[in-house]
């Protein structure tokens, strides 16, 4: 899971980077005419092209982090049924407690 954080982090970085760039570009390209401009619109275009790439990288790690941690707890439960029960009552008899002082207070 750490490998995918950092995948993730770096991911991101790349995509502020690509995005900073494709700023420039179409900076330069609204003073550029002919030639130039196209290649900078060009250039832009493989960016974004990039950008999406990436963004798909990104959502796949999302799903594949999301499914672990699924299966993850889903195990612990399975291991530990009465544990698990008794957590989440003894949770929520305490986030029922607290809404119970926070209505007798107003």
């Amino acid at each position: 899971m750490f490998g995918s954080k950092m995948k993730v982090s770096t991911a991101g970085h790349e995509i502020r980077s690509i995005i900073n760039e494709v700023e420039q570009l179409l900076s330069e390209a609204r003073t550029s005419t002919g030639e130039k401009a196209a290649e900078l619109e060009k250039r832009s275009l493989q960016l974004l092209s990039s950008t999406i790439s990436k963004t798909h990288e990104l959502e796949k790690i999302a799903i594949n982090s999301a499914k672990d941690i699924a299966t993850s707890t889903d195990n612990i439960v399975h291991e530990n049924p009465w544990r698990s029960m008794a957590i989440a009552g003894l949770l929520g008899a305490g986030i029922g407690l607290l809404a119970g002082f926070a209505l007798s207070r107003n």
